[in-house]
């Protein structure tokens, strides 16, 4: 699935479009969907033997058969599929598990083209270079406990644009960023189509293909370790919120939803009053009338006009929801979403970019709907991936804390 993440990192806000998720641990998945199909040559229709096959954002993929045949169980969802084989173009292409065809997919792959093998200089980098790295790394991996152990094995493959336009940095590879998360216990091979990184605006957008590589052959207590950091990480994320609230167990685990109205503001004088004031600011001349409609109407005209307010009674999370008789569960909710996490507190990293927060203070995020009807799913993923915002704590994770789509935690049941 493309990622594309929009933010504003003074605030923390930020579309949130993809959280993966995996654990060491066993894991329990709603897979009760096969994503099958053949792989072939485009023009000639030749079987193409053993290529690679996986869903993007999890640990999921399989190799196909010698005839080009494939055939991989997966968990109910909305995915980006990838299939590359050496010698061909890669191809890319979305599935929803409520719309898989029973005859499966029959993908084309092009022969690539055979250029001469370009000479790679080891080129001295610059300050500046080092510096938009940088901007790069906090931005993109983030500045969580998890983000600052991320390294990023291939940095210098990365091509970092600032002279294209002084106020954007653009980023972008040829061939996928490797990421090594200590914390969390996976490689990511990050295949980033774009990046872009907005120094007037303040604002990001990246789009890109993850796939999820879990260590291997570890000992017990490193196990252990890396599926507790796991599931601090998955706890009270937008990935654990989506989870729950298909299950109908929100609640009970740790999240209170409150509604965020908008009212008009009564600050701001009216259309109707404005008017009339300027009216009377154009025509009088009296300096002392002046002055008063300056001060109290005037001066207000850059105002919002409408300001939030948060509805201190708890909201039942099912008003969130639209259940179907086919267990098909979509998010229908005009207004925004005020989610408290009671289970943790804020992290010192956070804190310490957000001076004045009590360290001890709950998890809180805001959620808006942008889309009228959002399907969500068992592995907390959801159909359109413009469809949900969020801001504040949830968005404040950024590459560095996600994991695949197919962690889901047991639950006592």
């Amino acid at each position: 699935m493309t990622m594309r993440l929009y933010q504003r990192p003074k605030p923390v806000f930020q579309y949130l479009i993809l959280v993966f998720f995996l654990g060491l641990s066993p894991i329990l998945l709603k897979a009760q969907n096969t994503l099958k199909g053949r792989v072939l040559e485009y023009g000639t229709k030749a079987p193409i033997p053993y290529a690679s096959i996986f869903l993007t954002n999890t640990t999921l993929g399989v190799t196909a058969d010698e005839e080009g045949k494939f055939s991989l169980k997966i968990p109910d969802g909305s995915f980006d599929v990838i299939v590359r084989m050496l010698g061909y173009e890669s191809v890319n292409f979305s599935i929803n598990t409520n719309e898989l065809p029973a005859s499966g997919y029959q993908v084309q792959l092009n022969t690539m083209d055979q250029e001469l093998e370009e000479i790679e200089l080891e080129v001295e980098r610059d300050p500046i270079w080092y510096r938009n790295l940088e901007y790069f790394k906090w931005y993109f991996i983030g500045s969580s406990k998890n983000g600052r152990e991320v390294v990023i094995e291939n940095e210098k493959k990365l091509l970092l644009d600032r002279d294209t336009n002084p106020n954007i940095l653009q980023v972008s590879a040829k061939e996928p960023i490797l990421l090594d998360n200590p914390n969390l216990g996976y490689k990511v091979e990050f295949l980033l189509v774009d990046f872009q990184y907005n120094f007037k605006e303040e604002t990001i957008l990246y789009k890109g293909y993850p796939l999820f590589i879990p260590y291997k052959d570890l000992g017990k207590s490193k196990q252990k370790k890396i599926a507790k950091n796991r599931a601090e990480a998955y706890n009270g994320s937008l990935q654990h919120f989506i989870h729950s609230l298909y299950l109908g167990i929100s609640q009970d685990e740790g999240f209170v939803v409150r509604r965020l109205k908008k009212i008009p503001n009564p600050e701001k004088p009216t259309k109707t009053e404005m008017d009339e004031a300027r009216l009377i600011f154009k025509t009088s001349t009296s300096l002392e009338v002046k002055d008063s409609i300056q001060t109290h109407f005037l001066s207000k005209a850059h105002l919002s006009d409408k300001i939030e307010i948060l509805d201190q009674n708890e909201l039942d999370p099912e008003k969130l929801l639209d259940r179907h008789e086919n267990g098909r569960v979509f998010i229908l909710f005009e207004d925004q979403i005020h989610i408290t996490y009671l289970n943790e507190t804020l992290p010192r990293e956070y804190v310490g970019a957000s001076a004045g927060r009590d360290k001890k203070s709950p998890q809180i995020s805001r959620l808006r709907i942008t889309d009228p009807k959002v399907e969500i799913f068992f592995s907390g993923s959801f159909d359109d991936p413009l469809g949900i915002m969020v801001e504040e704590y949830m968005a404040w994770e950024r590459v560095g804390d996600l994991m695949p789509w197919d962690y889901v935690p047991i639950r006592g049941k």
